[in-house]
Parts: structure tokens; sequence; C-alpha cells
């Protein structure tokens, strides 16, 4: 059931705001006909408010209207005035459709508002005399159908909001901060409009459709994604249903836009939803044809790119070649891949190459990437790390070793002090090495020192 605090708190005019509210009062105190002509009064005003604004804001065909209210205005509280905003009122719906703040339906709803409030005002409207006694649900209901239908959308028109969000898309402004895309064409936009400019991000995001030359198809299609995924911590089926609907044109598209879809909603569950085992195998195919390379060959980012995807957990599922074909480089070329697409996956992987490691520049690099997957180590990943580290001669003894282990300290405070020990059997383990206590070449002072000031 709606909350109808809540909803009267949304109503996006100030004035309004307070006309809803007074509603909402009288149907506390249990006032229903006085709630449910201040509901009609909250919507003629809403109503005015937004067809002027349109006006306002240059829109030809509203101003004829602009102008009637003004005339209203000007006559006052005499007969011509009250007369002329009778009139106003008599096509208020009519003009809302029309302006597409509302619609038909919306209409519908709405005149049965303005029929009960004509008999909540007019009880001699009855046939046999006799006062009006609303129900409780009616005013209720009113009220509720009036906020979610008008009060609480800004005076955005369906085809304006579509315009603005095309417009927005292409802005050299646009920013994918997700509140702003919710907040500005989501969150106070109606259904029906909702639903357009979600199918259109589909079809841009999946299809690189070309903007009217307004921006590159491929840069257009990562901000439709962007969009696209604001949309969807909103109404994640509504998102999954326009994406669907679009398997039958994504399927017939290039591969290589195949390949850049994959990569933009390599997480996105609905993405996921829309490829079925035809298109699965396409894909597949598509990220694991690029060969496998010498060691130490893999440096271009068309071949890097399609690699990394292997880090979600979803083409792990569906596209499991991929896998295979990533281990099937040298561990040289999967850090490659780590270092361009730090991950949770990856870092299981470095305690590895870290045993691996055959050279001192070597077990730099493999340390330096290490600090980089930081954020994603569990207490298990880095102890088998440093372990793989103390083990391996050239780790241990590299002379960047020892700067490269206060950094990771430092970047690892999210483990808390459990980390401490797993540091602290490091650094005895490399002093054994060494056959000394405090002293000497690579055991590391720096780092007990970095563990005795956190403590």
């Amino acid at each position: 059931m709606a909350d109808l605090d809540t909803l009267v708190n949304q109503v996006w005019n100030p004035e309004t705001r307070r006309l809803a509210g007074e509603a909402l009062r009288c149907y506390n105190a249990g006032a229903y006909r006085a709630s449910i002509a201040a509901t009609w009064t909250a919507v003629t005003a809403d109503i005015i408010t937004k067809v002027i604004g349109l006006a306002d804001d240059g829109d030809a065909t509203a101003i004829p209207f602009r102008t009637a209210v003004t005339n209203a205005q000007a006559h006052g509280l005499n007969r011509e005035g009250v007369k002329a905003m009778q009139a106003i009122e008599a096509d208020l719906l009519a003009n809302a459709e029309t302006f597409e703040l509302i619609d038909a339906i919306d209409s519908h709803e709405l005149s049965r508002i303005q029929e009960d409030r004509n008999l909540c005002v007019h009880p001699s409207l009855r046939l046999h005399g006799g006062t009006y006694e609303p129900h409780a649900e009616v005013a209720r209901g009113h009220l509720v159908v009036a906020l979610t239908a008008l009060l609480t959308h800004p005076p955005t028109q369906g085809s304006r909001a579509l315009e603005g969000f095309k417009s927005y898309i292409c802005d050299s402004s646009f920013s994918p901060t997700p509140a702003h895309l919710q907040a500005a064409f989501f969150d106070r936009v109606r259904a029906a409009a909702q639903r357009r400019i979600i199918q259109l991000a589909a079809k841009s995001a999946l299809l690189e459709l070309d903007p009217g030359g307004l921006l590159p198809a491929i840069e257009h299609a990562d901000r439709m994604a962007a969009a696209l995924e604001a949309f969807a911590a909103r109404n994640r089926a509504l998102v999954r249903e326009a994406v669907i609907g679009q398997r039958d044109r994504f399927r017939t598209v290039d591969g290589q836009a195949q390949m850049r879809a994959l990569i933009r909603f390599v997480n996105a569950d609905y993405f996921w939803d829309l490829v079925d085992d035809g298109l699965a195998n396409r894909l597949q195919d598509l990220v694991v044809q690029v060969p496998v390379s010498a060691p130490g060959q893999l440096t271009a980012v068309e071949a890097i790119t399609p690699l990394g995807l292997v880090r979600s957990p979803l083409v792990r599922e569906r596209l499991p070649k991929l896998e295979a074909h990533l281990l099937a480089h040298s561990w040289w070329d999967q850090m490659t891949v780590a270092a361009a697409y730090p991950d949770r996956y990856f870092a299981e992987l470095i305690p590895g190459y870290l045993t691996q490691a055959g050279g001192w520049r070597v077990g730099e690099t493999v340390g330096q990437l290490l600090v980089k997957h930081a954020p994603f180590l569990t207490l298990d990943i880095l102890s088998a790390a440093l372990t793989a580290w103390v083990e391996n001669y050239e780790c241990r003894t590299a002379h960047l070793m020892e700067t490269i282990a206060v950094d990771l300290w430092n970047q690892t405070a999210h483990l808390g002090p459990a980390r401490t020990e797993v540091f602290q059997r490091f650094l005895t383990r490399a002093r054994e090495h060494e056959g000394v206590i405090a002293t000497g070449l690579h055991t590391y002072r720096a780092l007990e020192l970095a563990l005795t000031t956190t403590r």
C-alpha cells in the first residue's frame, strides 16, 4: 500500500505539495469530503502551473492556455473571471493529456476525482436529496491517484523527456553518475516515458546506433550502457525486458560490435539473459580467436581486453573456453592481462607467479602486481603469496622487494590486525633464509619498522 506521507513529500512543486498535504490532513482527520475537494484543487493547480511553465519555456502550443489563464486572473472574482476559470477547469484534463503531462488512462482516473469533487461540493446533485458521503477508501484512492499519476511528476512530457535524454547522452558535459541519470530521466519520469527511454538505451548500447553524427557511435553506445546500468538499479525487470527484446537484432550485428557489447555488459546479468546458447557459442568463438602468442608478446589492447573478461564469473560460466585459453598463454602474458584488469580472480593466481619468477626484475614485477591487487586479497591469498615470495630466492633478494613489502603492508589495511601475524611469519622466514636475526641484506628491516609502528 502506498505511503501517503512519502508520496506527498515527493510532490515536485512546493505550492502543490502544500495543497496535497492539506488533502492528506483532511483524510487523516476523517474529513473525506474536504479531502476529495482539496485533492482536486491540488490537481487543478498542478496542471495549470505545469502548462504555464511549458509556455514560459518556449512551447508555443502552450501559450494560448497561459493567455487564457492570465485573462481570467485579470477579471478577478467577478462573473466573467469565474466563468473563464470554470471553462479552463472543464478542459483541464484534456489539455494535460494534450501536453503529455498525463495519458488517457490517467485522465480517466483523474476525471473520477473531478466528478466526486463535484458531488462533495454540490450535494444538490443527488437526485433524491441527501448529502454525498464518500468512503474513506474513496478519498484515499483519489489522493493516491492524484499523487502517482500527476503531482509527483515534474512538467516533463513523454516525448520531451525522451528528447532530453537523447540530448544529454550526446552532450559534451555528459557524466555517467548513476544518481543524476536516475533523478533526471527515471525517478520523476512517467512509466511510459521510462519504458521508451530504456528501450532506446538498450537498442543503442547493443547495436551501436549512429546518433545522427552528434557523437561517435561506439562512444554513444558506451554512454547508453552506463545509463542502462543506472536505470537497472531502479527497475531491473524493465531493463531486462528491453535488452532481451533486442536479441534477434543483436544476433546479426558484426562480430566486433558484439565483442564491444560483451565488454560493456560483462557483469550485467540482464545482458546474459539475452545470450542464448547460439549467442554464447558465437561470443565464445570471438573471445578465443586471439591466438596464443609467444611469451612476452601479448601487448595489443585488442588481445588483452578479451582475455581480461575471464575475471567475470558470468563469463567463466557461459563462455568456459575462455579460461582455458587464458591459461594456455604464458604466465608472463597472464600477468599482463592481470595488470590491465585487477580482480579477485587474478589475485588468486599471483602466488603461482611468485613461485615461478626466475629473475630479480621478474620478481619485482610480480611483487608490484601483488600490490596492485591488494584490495582483492584475503588473508589466505596474502599468506600464500608471501610464502611463495619468501621461498623464492629471486623474489626474496630482489632490490625493490623490501620497499614493495612495505607498500603491500600499507595497502592491506582492510584485512585488519590479523594480517600482522602473516607478515610476521614472512619476516621470520626471510631472516631464517639469510641466517641473521636483525641485520644484513634482505632482512626486510623497513617492513619490521612498519609493523612495529602500526601496532
